[in-house]
């Protein structure tokens, strides 16, 4: 019987990054996103993954003993259904390593265009506040189930909400739902003009908030018991009363 002269080929050993990227890779490919966005270039990142209920978000290399990341921030944004009825909607920010990606848990929230663009925006003005960079960080926003049916959204108006718990996040300050907000934030940091105070107002009441942030120049004569209605004319300013 012949033997087998062939030389072993010897494979350099993987280093335990090897192996945890791999693994991770891995997992991502399996969650079966919803969709993937291009979301353009630069220290924000540049995919939007839109991911089924119940997945969670953990990473593998923090695990393994990866640089230490903010701890999960929970928040809330009011916000006025396709009914035109009030509610407020809990949410979580949470970091992980990453390459800038953008991961949403949507939880039985309608996928929107507005959604998509608050959420890219909220990011870009949290980074540029804080002066910090996301690159090699992924960011997980988890929004609570609603509890009955899909839930559509209409409108920016959280994004300002998105954009202060995403700062405090990354502060690692906390928060709570006594001071909430609502509004457009622009490339300057200002807080535009959004409709449905009134609405808003009612359903933050209802979870216990004590005041309601809007920008400038909302309606402020709205009388809802218990809550007081406070102008901001930027997410900055807004950001100093909530933190």
């Amino acid at each position: 019987m012949s033997s087998d002269n062939s030389a072993a080929v010897s494979r350099p050993s993987d280093t335990e990054r090897d192996v945890i990227g791999r693994v991770e890779e891995t997992l991502l490919s399996r969650r079966g996103f919803l969709a993937g966005l291009g979301l353009g270039g630069g220290g924000a990142g540049a995919v939007l993954g839109l991911t089924r209920a119940g997945e969670g978000f953990q990473s593998l290399a923090t695990l393994a003993g990866g640089a230490t990341l903010p701890a999960p921030t929970r928040y809330y944004l009011p916000a006025v259904d396709g009914s035109d009825d009030g509610l407020v909607v809990p949410f979580e920010v949470e970091f992980t390593d990453g390459e800038g990606e953008l991961f949403v848990n949507l939880n039985g929230i309608e996928v929107r265009h507005d959604l998509q663009l608050a959420l890219r925006e909220a990011r870009e003005a949290a980074t540029r506040l804080t002066g910090g960079s996301l690159t090699n960080t992924a960011t997980h926003v988890t929004f609570e189930s609603p509890s009955s049916g899909v839930l559509a959204l209409r409108g920016k108006s959280w994004e300002a909400g998105l954009t202060v718990a995403l700062v405090a996040s990354l502060r690692q300050r906390s928060l709570s739902q006594e001071t909430l907000i609502t509004g457009i934030v622009d490339d300057a940091g200002a807080l535009l003009p959004v409709g449905g105070i009134e609405t808003k107002a009612r359903a933050a009441r209802a979870v216990g908030a004590r005041e309601l942030i809007v920008p400038a120049g909302a309606p402020t004569d709205v009388a809802v018991q218990g809550l007081r209605i406070v102008e901001s004319p930027s997410i900055t300013d807004a950001l100093d009363r909530i933190l």
